[in-house]
């Protein structure tokens, strides 16, 4: 039987490729431009350099 540290490392490597892999999978889909409602973010400057 593994001891303890080896145990708690396989336990913190699983939880960090789950979160890994869940990260990815969510940030991975492209953004609709018609989705995207207001000026882009390079935008922001000259729209508030007007005023």
């Amino acid at each position: 039987m593994p001891n303890k540290v080896t145990m708690i490392n396989a336990v913190w490597m699983v939880m960090m490729t789950g979160m890994l892999a869940a990260t990815v999978a969510l940030y991975d889909q492209k953004v609709d431009a018609s989705k995207v409602y207001g000026p882009y973010a390079s935008a922001r400057a000259a729209i508030t350099s007007q005023y």
